[in-house]
């Protein structure tokens, strides 16, 4: 079976950097948790606690939010220089503890599904050096201008953190027009930055990408490359059960339909029911799932009318919730949002 068709809906980033957002807005004395709540994402304490990916809608949304909230459109800028190169787990371990920065910036190329499934990183030769350029596998909208500067300021940053030092011999393409805030890219990047690029591209020389990692350890990148292995097994080995549920919960109001959800998965209708069977259920029970636990989810924890909830759940007849909530929980959702039993 084949990996799920890249969406803005299925889970693919990984919470850390979220949870870094948030940090940053803190910085500029912005209180991340309306923001958080107004994305959907539930509280604070919830997205500190939460170890699965994040959709990527999800994120775009919490981008925007927090564009809007601190007024600074250099934000995507100012996170990527607050990852560590331990925000990236087993991947930035391998990162700075390769041979050179040829070795590091490979392991990034392989294991960056890791932790975004919605991008990747080419490294490939040219006749100076090589070149890294980011893919972006879905449209990101409105963040892409984040999103671009972010990866470029957290890829100088781990750079740094494998050479000791960010190279001046560096030469950029970021795909964003040249932004009034460009002093703040040219004091981070001492190398050529060119703006309106197809794509995040960053060109190294030989002579560059031989020089040696400061904290090389061939035993730890090692280590860390055999998690990284084991993280992408794992992804590629989840059951189909797993990624139809990994699907949905991606989605909110307009799930999609058995036909649909086969398609992603280049699976016919009758060879995904048989799947699941295999497994122990069926789609329509894995949509109820869903939608049982958000629907419980929003009447405790938002102001949403039952209207909205049933809306963002994909009823289009109210009364049809309701009497589903019923047959969930034994009460109505008005009852369960009065704690009446």
């Amino acid at each position: 079976m084949t990996d799920i068709a890249p969406t803005l809906d299925t889970p693919a980033v990984h919470p850390t950097y979220l949870r870094l957002l948030c940090q940053t807005l803190r910085s500029h004395g912005v209180d991340p948790e309306p923001v958080i709540r107004a994305v959907g994402l539930g509280s604070w304490a919830e997205l500190a606690a939460r170890d699965t990916h994040v959709s990527q809608r999800a994120v775009n949304a919490l981008i925007v939010e927090c564009l809007r909230a601190t007024g600074r459109p250099e934000l995507g800028l100012e996170l990527g220089l607050a990852v560590p190169a331990s925000a990236h787990g087993p991947m930035g371990v391998a990162a700075v503890a390769g041979r050179d920065l040829r070795q590091a910036l490979g392991a990034l190329s392989r294991y960056l599904p890791t932790r975004n499934a919605n991008l990747r990183f080419r490294l490939r030769d040219t006749p100076r050096g090589a070149a890294l350029e980011l893919i972006e596998r879905v449209d990101l909208g409105p963040a892409q201008a984040f999103i671009a500067c972010m990866v470029f300021a957290a890829l100088l940053r781990l750079i740094e953190a494998v050479l000791g030092r960010v190279p001046d011999s560096l030469a950029v393409d970021l795909p964003v027009p040249e932004p009034p805030w460009r002093a703040q890219i040219d004091r981070l990047s001492k190398g050529s930055v060119r703006f309106g690029g197809a794509r995040l591209v960053v060109h190294l020389s030989h002579e560059l990408l031989a020089q040696p990692c400061i904290s090389a350890d061939s035993a730890a990148f090692e280590q860390a490359c055999q998690a990284c292995e084991r993280l992408l097994s794992a992804s590629a080995e989840v059951g189909v059960r797993q990624r139809v549920q990994q699907l949905l919960l991606g989605r909110e109001g307009s799930y999609p339909t058995l036909a649909q959800t086969a398609g992603y998965f280049s699976l016919s209708p009758r060879t995904l029911i048989r799947r699941l069977k295999d497994e122990g259920t069926a789609f329509q029970q894995l949509l109820d799932a869903v939608r049982k636990e958000r629907a419980a989810w929003y009447l405790a924890h938002t102001r949403l009318g039952v209207e909205e909830i049933a809306a963002r759940l994909g009823y289009a007849d109210t009364s049809n919730f309701s009497r589903t909530y019923r047959r969930w929980f034994g009460r109505t959702p008005s009852q369960a949002r009065a704690g009446l039993s």
